[in-house]
């Protein structure tokens, strides 16, 4: 993989914002460090990928920051996905992904914008898995949720089944049957359908 997949990602949710919603279910391209780092405002990080991807500096930039609104602070995000990361990434990773993006959100970064909204997010995020106890706790809160949610979907299928198990015992679902064979025979015997009763 490229360091630069998060950077032609971000390019082409810019270019194409429809597709931002597959996008969140996706798992991070690589090269979030990179993305975040223009983001800050790292000239360097951002000449050498305007140069890499031939791409205007401030098309990546408005990128990083359209990538970093739209799938990381998405509302359905977990605490590493805000921080661009992996539930595998390092303490050290965490903590410089929170770095950059306090960076990107602070006020002085860029006046004209209202991304210090997304502060509290990053902090809450940084806080679930700043220290191993309480990512552990996260993590354990983070299963928990999502087999709960599977659960949760599940009776619906059971519904659908009852429902029919029901119509079966009623002698509903015979009496259909055999209409729909009766139907099916006549058609292929004489050409065309005729109701017996």
């Amino acid at each position: 993989m490229s360091t630069l997949d998060a950077v032609h990602v971000a390019i082409d949710l810019v270019h194409v914002p429809s597709r931002v919603r597959r996008q969140k279910s996706l798992p991070l391209p690589a090269g979030m460090m990179v993305l975040l780092r223009i983001a800050a405002g790292d000239e360097r990080a951002l000449s050498e990928a305007a140069n890499a991807v031939d791409r205007p500096p401030a098309l990546l930039h408005n990128a990083a920051a359209f990538f970093i609104e739209q799938i990381l602070l998405s509302p359905d995000a977990d605490s590493y996905r805000v921080l661009g990361a992996y539930s595998d990434a390092t303490a050290g990773e965490l903590r410089r992904n929170m770095a950059l993006l306090l960076k990107w959100v602070h006020p002085d970064a860029n006046q004209q914008s209202d991304r210090s909204i997304f502060a509290g997010r990053v902090t809450q995020a940084w806080e679930n898995v700043k220290t191993p106890e309480r990512r552990a706790a996260y993590d354990t809160a983070s299963r928990v949720k999502n087999t709960a949610s599977r659960l949760q979907r599940r009776p619906d299928v059971r519904r659908k089944f009852k429902r029919s198990a029901s119509r079966r015992r009623s002698g509903l679902w015979e009496s259909e049957r055999r209409g729909l064979l009766h139907r099916a025979l006549m058609v292929l015997l004489n050409g065309k359908s005729h109701r017996r009763w």
